[in-house]
């Protein structure tokens, strides 16, 4: 059976939301604990290990939490200091924001960091120098490319890229997001919001298709989606969709896709040395 490859980016739930909330006050109340314990308590069960992208400022904020992922066997990853999207910062912006997040994780866990996801999955065709900068600081991979043809709730993405993991850069694996091709032209699917708004027998489609040619699937989600009762912002359609919309379901179908699949994290695919590892 093929190894999937399971990842969640941990930040607040008010971190991707807040900037389209309009300008209206609300309270940031810290809530990362709920979601993280929900999914910790769901992989020991069913006996699967997971890399996390964890905010370097949730870390900061409630280092615990993070302890307490790798104190499971869990990899922790970076996935920035702040979530802020890389095409709204200059090379040098990047480069400060991703080398504090490193330091903020190694300091709480102790442990080298290996990984990088870019808030929103900002790397795109215009930001691809970011990758240099990845490589710079000394990452062994990245997880940011989204290799769809068409986002439909935001702007992004990376068509083209292969679905395999790939060296993107000399020294630079890629694990590319999950999609799902419909006469040629690949959806996200089986990830984050997409998982939560199609039926789950899409999400078992676009990852069986990548097993069926022996291929692992990167599969996402964000730990505030297995915070159901997080509060709500007045977000506009058709992020207000994105967001909440099936909230409620998605523990049972996160249980039933780690019972019907075979997962594990990012360096644990790494450590197979599988062919497409061979530069």
């Amino acid at each position: 059976m093929i190894e999937n490859i399971m990842t969640f980016d941990v930040e607040e739930w008010f971190d991707a939301q807040q900037r389209r909330a309009g300008s209206g006050k609300f309270c940031r109340e810290s809530r990362v604990r709920i979601g993280v314990d929900k999914i910790l308590s769901a992989l020991y069960k069913g006996g699967v290990k997971a890399t996390f992208f964890v905010l370097g400022s949730v870390a900061e904020k409630d280092p615990q939490v993070i302890k307490d992922i790798s104190a499971d066997g869990h990899e922790i990853a970076t996935h920035g200091y702040t979530h802020r999207s890389i095409s709204e910062q200059t090379p040098v912006e990047f480069e400060n924001d991703l080398l504090r997040s490193i330091d903020a994780l190694k300091g709480v866990t102790g442990k080298q960091v290996s990984g990088f996801r870019a808030p929103g999955y900002s790397i795109t065709t215009r930001t691809l120098w970011a990758l240099d900068i990845i490589e710079k600081a000394g990452l062994k991979y990245d997880s940011s490319i989204y290799p769809v043809s068409i986002r439909l709730f935001t702007k992004g993405g990376a068509s083209g890229y292969q679905q395999h993991p790939f060296y993107i850069k000399k020294n630079l694996v890629e694990f590319p997001l999950v999609t799902l091709d419909v006469f040629g032209i690949k959806i996200p699917a089986a990830t984050t919001a997409y998982f939560r708004i199609y039926p789950y027998s899409i999400s078992g489609i676009a990852i069986n298709r990548l097993n069926n040619i022996g291929i692992p699937a990167t599969v996402n989600f964000h730990s505030w989606e297995f915070d159901e009762f997080h509060p709500r912002l007045p977000l506009p359609f058709p992020y207000n969709i994105k967001h909440y919309y099936n909230l409620e379901k998605i523990r049972d179908r996160f249980n039933r896709l780690i019972t019907e699949f075979k997962f594990g994290g990012c360096m644990d695919q790494l450590a197979l040395a599988i062919p497409w590892a061979i530069k």
